[in-house]
């Protein structure tokens, strides 16, 4: 005689059959066990059910929130009469023989569950991207649906910031416990496919609009659980609102414009938090719609308002290390699809070398950033990177590559008010006898002390030197003369 375990949650009335291979069954939360209960008080190991003919022996593994008969908790052991009921967590589980009844039932029962499951989910998600997430997350709900919070930091269970207006607040928001903490992260982190536990204690993930999520547990979080939570902004930022927060000037972006239309190679550098990613998706507003971007990114965070564009996502290996996609293996890919323009979320490794190379045989135009603190320092670390490649070149080669590749570097800073501000933009000019980088800074952000209320004052401010590619622009028509692209 074969057996189904019936397994039903309390609160929301869905149903699932689980076919019995064994006399013996394991229940718990975690994907080892006969019968998988995906729920925080459900313990990893909960609970043994061995069948002897219409007898079912019920053994509670030392659980932590125990198992119920008939209301009543059992102290170890429990004998039940076949289709008895008892409740693990949320769920009420009984064991039923296997007739045609139970599995013509169960198809259904779990057709009907994945399409009301499907439809909650979809209905839930059309008007909140952190639905899934919500119920694990209770204690900063209300940050999570706030416009004006941009990052939420947990730094342990009684510690939590917010990020808001460029500033960290810390707030009086917690968690019940360390453990309640850990249970929830663990949860999101099921949700998203990614399981987390001593031997995978790290979590990187993006949600469906783009926020992502990253997460330390113990041992490697030394105080607790470390979470942090970077908010996909609802509202793609454009040109106008960097001219209105004072962090370009219209003279600026008149230039800027002409960078972008002459298929000029741009770097935007900056430190962690400065908006490179934001400036880069603003940037990326300006090339015609008629042309064919390809987008690579480690993690999905640009938002292209064009047409013809395709994007691609970096993809981790899985547990066993197999199935590896990096930013280097789509970029091989993406050469190979026609693109105008080829745009890297980020420079973080060998495919430097090969976005160089791109750029240095006729694809113009392409775009990325990298972490550095100065336009000087931006070169150096594009330079470390591409020694990631594992190709052997002398430096000089190397620094040929770059100083012929990168025609400008922007560079962005945060200051001490939390705004966020474009400090130089720098054209790259070659190499010097010295095997240095000759550069020439052709806007900088010059600061104009401070206002009562803190906020830094200061503007964008044309230095007069000249791009060496302004007699160009003027022969193919892009400007009529200097005066017109750099009056005030």
């Amino acid at each position: 005689m074969s057996y189904v375990v019936e397994v039903t949650h309390s609160d929301t009335g869905e149903k699932q059959f689980i076919a019995i291979k064994s006399r013996m069954i394991f229940i718990g939360r975690t994907g080892a066990n006969d019968v998988t209960l995906d729920d925080a008080t459900v313990s990893s190991r909960h609970a043994r059910v061995r069948i002897n003919e219409d007898k079912v022996e019920l053994e509670d593994l030392k659980s932590a929130n125990g198992i119920f008969v008939n209301g009543a908790k059992i102290t170890r052991t429990a004998n039940l009469k076949e289709g008895e009921e008892f409740q693990v967590g949320p769920f009420v589980l009984k064991v039923l023989k296997q007739t045609a009844e139970t599995v013509a039932a169960g198809e259904a029962a779990e057709k009907a569950t994945e399409r009301a499951r499907k439809k909650q989910e979809d209905e839930a998600y059309r008007y909140d991207p952190f639905a899934f997430v919500k119920p694990f997350l209770e204690p900063i709900n209300e940050f999570l649906e706030a416009d004006g919070i941009s990052e939420i930091m947990i730094n342990g269970c009684d510690k939590i910031y917010i990020e808001t207006g460029g500033k960290i607040v810390k707030t009086d928001k917690q968690f019940s416990s360390e453990k309640a903490l850990l249970a929830a992260i663990k949860n999101i982190g099921r949700t998203l496919g990614k399981e987390l536990n001593e031997q995978n204690p790290r979590l990187d993930a993006r949600l469906d609009d783009g926020s992502r999520v990253a997460a330390v547990i113990p041992p490697c979080a030394m105080t607790g659980t470390y979470v942090s939570i970077r908010k996909f902004s609802k509202k793609a930022l454009g040109i106008q609102d960097l001219i209105n927060f004072g962090a370009i000037t219209e003279q600026a972006v008149r230039f800027m414009k002409l960078v972008v239309v002459m298929k000029k190679n741009i770097l935007v550098s900056g430190g962690t938090g400065s908006g490179k990613t934001t400036l880069l998706n603003i940037i990326s507003t300006l090339i015609p719609h008629d042309e064919r971007i390809l987008v690579i990114e480690d993690t999905a965070e640009l938002q292209l308002q064009q047409e013809h564009c395709l994007r691609m996502e970096a993809k981790p290996a899985d547990k066993k290390g197999r199935g590896q996609v990096t930013i280097r293996d789509l970029l091989h890919s993406t050469l190979r699809m026609r693109p105008d323009r080829i745009i890297i979320g980020e420079i973080r490794g060998g495919e430097a070398f090969d976005l160089l190379q791109a750029m240095n045989t006729g694809h113009g135009g392409s775009m990325s950033t990298i972490h550095a603190n100065s336009p000087k320092d931006s070169l150096s670390r594009l330079e470390n990177t591409t020694l990631q490649s594992g190709i052997e070149l002398p430096l000089k080669a190397i620094r040929d590559q770059i100083s012929s590749a990168i025609n400008i570097v922007v560079q962005t800073a945060r200051f001490e008010d939390g705004s966020r501000k474009i400090s130089y933009i720098n054209e790259v000019l070659g190499l010097k006898e010295d095997m240095s980088y000759q550069a020439q800074t052709i806007y900088k952000y010059e600061r104009a002390g401070k206002s009562k209320d803190g906020k830094v004052l200061g503007h964008l401010t044309y230095t007069g030197n000249t791009p060496t590619f302004l007699d160009e622009a003027i022969k193919a028509d892009f400007i009529k003369s200097a005066e017109e692209l750099f009056k005030e």
